[in-house]
């Protein structure tokens, strides 16, 4: 058998093991915010719609003015009166709906978050052989990947990270290969804007794909015209959800919350995390890439830029505090990765013809730092477990589950964090308890109880003492699913007169 079948043999063993152990750990589950928003999303969408009917506004013949008591985590207010639609951009709900409708399985959803971790090795890999790397050092782009301990958690979820990470390397790697093949501009294109659906802030890219594509009104032509049938399905979509072509599910959101003063602390708190994630290997290998004079400028520019772009938008954004917000920065961490195997290889001379002793040196020497940098992923990945987050994760279903068995016909229950989940899981009438003070509760509760209404809650351990405040009265709780109790409203004593 020739050497390249060998290696391609190899390759793909080791990608399946990877495989099996990604599909073995992913969540299943509707859980928080994201998850259920971007699920619930895919169901409207498989349905061929943007925008459904606010369900506790129905039942319970309220005006639409209190819809949002009942709008739950990952939905905003529809187009119309007594409506809804999801919070987040459509294109992972498009894939989600996309895989269910071609499978027919309700679990196909969440095999898109895998299925892309999958495509992002791969796409690694030839993204460094377009770049000039050895096979080997290809392969080693591909395992710093795999093991980087945010993509490892993000590619088990329902969330849209490594989906974007993968349309934006797919976007790269046809920008440079249109250097040769023109038809790839259009590609480029297209993955580009398919990104920018699953996730708007891929947009950031556009830098890097400028630099990747040849300098060629032509190229950039192709480019616009690859990405206009997405960009119009955008427009529609917006329209049908939000009212507006324009407009989306996040509001005002950006504007506040991006600050000036914001950077310093944020571009501590992410250089910090990606060298304790990723190693400082890594994350210095990428500034050195930039005085590496055997990488081609155009390319030292394109590897910069494309991380760059993603690091210094998100320095500025509010939201931060825990490492698996680098998860923002992830669809840029692939040129990290690139970045500093060019140094290693031209450090190290691995893509000239040399001696056989000065090549397993040179070999060694280049395994020795891959090594080392993969030994701080798997650290922290033994430490943190990001791959187990099914576990914690499964509560969502079996505490939905649990409500659907438990409760009767006329319950309303008061939810917060599994709100999202109790609308995909359960046809309960649910009502948003953080949008209620005391006074509206006891005129919503003393009349829907005129109608023979009993009230619940299912809430989260740091949702029990918010929820005394806001809804007052005897609480008493009746089951619970791990950490998630199911609690039951008892009717008011009353007064004794005697006293």
């Amino acid at each position: 058998m020739r050497k390249p079948s060998v290696f391609a043999l190899a390759g793909g063993a080791l990608l399946f093991g990877y495989a099996l152990a990604v599909f073995h750990h992913t969540s299943f589950a509707v859980g928080g915010s994201d998850s259920s928003g971007y699920v619930n999303a895919s169901r409207l969408l498989a349905r061929g719609s943007a925008s459904e009917p606010v369900r506790g506004l129905e039942r319970l013949k309220m005006p639409a003015a209190d819809a949002q008591l009942f709008i739950p985590l990952g939905y905003v207010t529809g187009p119309r009166p007594g409506t809804m639609s999801p919070s987040y951009p459509p294109g992972l709900p498009l894939h989600m709906a996309v895989a269910a409708t071609v499978s027919g399985s309700p679990r196909a959803p969440f095999l898109v978050s895998p299925l892309s971790g999958l495509a992002c090795l791969v796409l690694i890999f030839f993204l460094g052989r377009e770049l000039g790397l050895p096979r080997g050092l290809a392969v080693a782009g591909s395992a710093l990947l795999g093991f980087a301990p945010v993509f490892v958690f993000q590619e088990v979820v329902a969330m849209s990270d490594v989906p974007a990470t993968a349309w934006a390397m797919a976007a790269v790697l046809a920008g440079l290969r249109a250097r040769r093949t023109p038809a790839y501009a259009a590609i480029a294109g297209a993955a580009f804007a398919i990104g920018v659906l699953v996730r708007p802030m891929n947009a950031l890219l556009l830098p890097a794909l400028f630099l990747a594509l040849p300098a060629r009104p032509k190229s950039w032509g192709l480019f616009a015209l690859g990405g206009v049938p997405f960009a119009a399905f955008l427009l529609l979509y917006n329209e049908a959800a939000f009212g507006h072509p324009l407009s989306t599910g996040y509001g005002e959101l950006l504007s506040e919350a991006l600050a000036w003063s914001n950077f310093p602390p944020r571009a501590a708190y992410y250089a910090g995390w990606l060298s304790r994630t990723l190693s400082p290997i890594v994350t210095l290998g990428w500034l050195v890439v930039a005085f590496d004079r055997r990488v081609a400028r155009r390319d030292r520019a394109v590897l910069l830029s494309w991380f760059a772009s993603f690091f210094v938008f998100y320095g500025f954004y509010v939201v931060y505090g825990a490492w698996w917000y680098t998860r923002f920065l992830l669809p840029g961490i692939p040129a990290l990765i690139l970045g500093t195997l060019l140094v290693l290889r031209d450090a190290l001379r691995l893509d000239r013809p040399s001696t056989g002793r000065a090549r397993i040196l040179h070999a060694s020497a280049a395994a020795v730092f891959v090594l080392a940098a993969l030994a701080v992923e798997v650290r922290f990945l033994a430490k943190e477990e990001p791959h187990k987050i099914y576990k914690g994760e499964q509560v969502y279903p079996d505490a939905s589950e649990m409500v659907r068995r438990r409760l009767p016909p006329n319950s309303i229950l008061a939810s917060m964090q599994l709100s999202g989940a109790l609308h995909y899981y359960t046809p309960i009438t649910y009502v948003m308890w953080n949008w209620l003070l005391p006074e509206r509760f006891a005129e919503l509760r003393a009349s829907t109880e005129r109608r023979g209404h009993r009230w619940y809650a299912l809430l989260a351990p740091f949702e029990v003492e918010e929820i005394r405040r806001n809804l007052p009265g005897r609480w008493r709780e009746i089951d619970r699913r791990g950490d998630v109790a199911l609690w039951e409203l008892l009717p008011d004593v009353p007064a004794d007169p005697s006293r």
